[in-house]
């Protein structure tokens, strides 16, 4: 589902992208040391020095790339800089040649250490599986229109070499707005699926989420049934192309996508198959309040702790799922809020308290979320007759294994599909990346894009799948 959970976030305020100039650029590699949290790294990039220095700063694990900081300061012996964040974040440092140690000042005080960069490194985090040219297929950049919304879609459609028509698979993204790779922390998980499957003889379409890039549109007021129609169009465009076989064309989806799957194949009985990626089987409050469980015991919360707040989130949720009243909403997501504040110093807390409700209130406010709270993937599954993979990881903290994998398998079995595959990957997170905690933190500092064998499991059983119809 939603990226949801880090144990520690600085907060953007603004968020632009800038190119860094080629010439007169040092590089530094930094962590900060959070209590409790470990180390969050960044990465910082200096163009020139003295008064006319200036700077970008990237931070993985919040998908925070070459953002302008400001007050910046660098020389031989020091180096500073102001994050714009609420409240602003400030770097100082002194250097000793290559290394350097200071502070971060955001609230409270945490220690930072730096290395500088040798020249031609990366600026960032090393991403070894994400494609690399020349391809043995061929790549191209598609547009198409959902003619339920009028709504123009982009994406890449991959395709093996020769002339087909080959089977095709549609890649569904997760929660929130996402590109057509499903970049996040500088991964591109559905770059290298569909590397991965094109070079099996598997054409794909990966696809630009409405309002990002080449797809024209906006989110708001828009809800996963909106977003089943976006994927329903990608399968008619698919169906229109002499290269790909129409009786051969599945759909791949991830967290969210996993939900979106079944919603297309229910009103499509020609969908080929399902591969379901950390999909959900039960509806979206009873996934929510076991993800809140796992991450705050995986970020170290006292059992104490994680039972009072979830017994403060249940009549929330309750409530936003009943379509009970603002002022019903509002208190609950006020006393809510003032038990997550109670870490927060006193005299930071009510400014706290003012962004984090705001934050909140428009999340409570989503026709999106409210949806999502509702939904029964049963409901969806029960009427798929194709054949299905469910997969997930065993440290999957946002859509639980074991909540999830059982109750899709016992929705497909009350429809009567009989072709039905589960399988269970130890020591996987969300993102399919072999971790330690599972904890989001992870996932910008893990280089693994996505684990070999899950790409291997996936492209076996699309193959078997689609050989020879």
């Amino acid at each position: 589902m939603s990226h949801l959970g880090r144990a520690w976030a600085l907060l953007l305020a603004v968020v632009l992208v800038a190119p860094v100039a080629a010439q007169d650029v040092e590089r530094w590699r930094g962590v900060v040391d959070l209590p409790g949290a470990g180390e969050l790294e960044f990465f910082v990039s200096f163009i020139g020095s003295g008064a006319e220095a200036t700077a970008t700063m990237s931070i993985p694990a919040q998908a925070v790339q070459d953002v302008p900081v400001s007050d910046v300061v660098y020389s031989g012996s020091s180096m500073a800089f102001t994050l714009a964040t609420t409240p602003a974040a400030v770097f100082e440092a002194e250097r000793d040649g290559e290394t350097a140690a200071g502070t971060l000042t955001q609230g409270a005080q945490y220690p930072i250490s730096l290395e500088k960069l040798a020249a031609g490194a990366p600026p960032g985090p090393n991403r070894p599986q994400t494609p690399e040219g020349p391809f043995p297929y061929s790549s191209r950049d598609v547009t198409y229109t959902n003619p339920a919304e009028d709504n123009t879609l982009a994406g890449t459609l991959t395709v093996p070499p020769g002339t087909g028509p080959y089977p095709a698979a549609i890649l569904i993204t997760g929660s929130g707005s996402q590109d057509r790779d499903e970049t996040i922390f500088a991964h591109k998980p559905f770059w290298v699926i569909a590397d991965y499957l094109s070079r099996r003889g598997v054409a794909v379409l990966r696809v630009d989420d409405r309002g990002i890039g080449g797809s024209d549109g906006v989110r708001a007021g828009l809800t996963t049934a909106d977003f089943a129609g976006d994927v329903a169009a990608g399968v008619a465009f698919l169906r229109a192309q002499t290269d790909i076989d129409g009786d051969r064309i599945g759909l791949i989806g991830h967290s969210e996508g996993g939900l979106i799957a079944p919603m297309v194949a229910a009103e499509d009985p020609d969908i080929a198959f399902l591969v379901l990626l950390a999909g959900t089987g039960v509806d979206g409050t009873q996934v929510l309040r076991l993800q809140n469980e796992l991450l705050l015991r995986a970020a170290g919360a006292s059992e104490d702790d994680i039972a009072s707040q979830l017994a403060l989130q249940a009549p929330l949720w309750e409530a936003m799922a009943s379509g009970a009243d603002e002022e019903v909403l509002d208190a609950r997501l006020s006393a809510l809020l003032d038990h997550q504040l109670l870490r927060v110093p006193a005299d930071q807390r009510e400014q706290a308290r003012v962004s984090a409700f705001a934050t909140a209130k428009a999340q409570t406010s989503s026709l999106w979320f409210r949806f999502f709270l509702n939904a029964d993937p049963a409901e969806y599954l029960e009427q798929v007759h194709v054949p299905v993979l469910a997969v997930n990881g065993s440290l999957d903290l946002q859509v639980d294994a074991d909540q999830n994998l059982p109750a899709i398998e016992a929705a497909l079995a009350r429809g009567g599909n009989d072709d039905v595959t589960i399988q269970r990957f130890d020591g996987l997170n969300h993102l399919f990346q072999h971790a330690t905690t599972g904890l989001v933190a992870e996932y910008g500092v893990i280089e693994e894009t996505l684990a070999p064998e899950v790409l291997a499991f996936v492209a076996d059983w699309v193959m078997q799948r689609t050989a020879g119809n």
